[in-house]
């Protein structure tokens, strides 16, 4: 694929212009100098590694790409999240603070998006409306777009493969709908995680 055409939808022009594209072969070498130069933050399921961790980077990129700024202060999300949630569970958090943040994104024009690598993290971006649009619509194996949604509350799955002890998320950065699981398999080996009918064949997890 051609790389400066998606990162002119995350990227401002200088930032574009700080990266020899030409010489960048590898998806996964574009991903680790984006995430190197925080362009992308990438946040554990079960929370920040540190305070204002999310503020941060959404505040710095919207400021780099527009010259504006959030309109909120870095403590307001732990208020919001204290002040709503009652008996908060682990990996409780990042699904509400993103989707406060967003709430906050758009009403400066821009959105969060999700680049879905199939683990236990959150790969996170900033675009503006209509560029978020445009990349869910990028066709590549790797580079695989979604924008926020956790509308259902539905709960993230988590499937512990027994035979090759691969750890796969299902419904980690959009919710999931049940018959959406159906025949679901582990990505190493083929194991059956959800058989056609949408029974669970292995021991699954989950957390609300």
């Amino acid at each position: 694929m051609k790389y400066k055409t998606m990162l002119t939808k995350i990227l401002s022009k200088k930032e574009l212009a700080d990266i020899d594209v030409k010489i960048i072969k590898e998806d996964g070498i574009l991903l680790d100098d984006l995430r190197r130069r925080n362009y992308i933050l990438v946040v554990d399921w079960s929370g920040e590694c540190e305070e204002n961790e999310l503020f941060n980077f959404f505040n710095n990129r919207v400021t780099s790409l527009s010259g504006k700024k959030l309109n909120i202060l870095s403590g307001d999300v732990y208020k919001s999240f204290n002040e709503t949630v009652t008996n908060p569970k682990k990996g409780d958090f990042l699904p509400f603070a993103l989707n406060y943040f967003n709430e906050q994104l758009k009403s400066l024009g821009f959105r969060i998006v999700l680049l879905d690598m199939g683990n236990d993290a959150y790969y996170l971006l900033v675009a503006s409306k209509n560029n978020a649009n445009k990349l869910t619509k990028v066709k590549s194996d790797f580079w695989k777009f979604k924008e926020l949604s956790f509308q259902n509350k539905t709960p993230l799955y988590v499937a512990n493969c027994p035979k090759c002890g691969n750890i796969q998320f299902f419904g980690l950065d959009t919710d999931i709908e049940e018959k959406d699981l159906a025949g679901k398999c582990c990505s190493d080996c083929g194991t059956l995680f959800w058989d056609e009918d949408g029974n669970e064949m292995v021991n699954i997890e989950k957390y609300y």
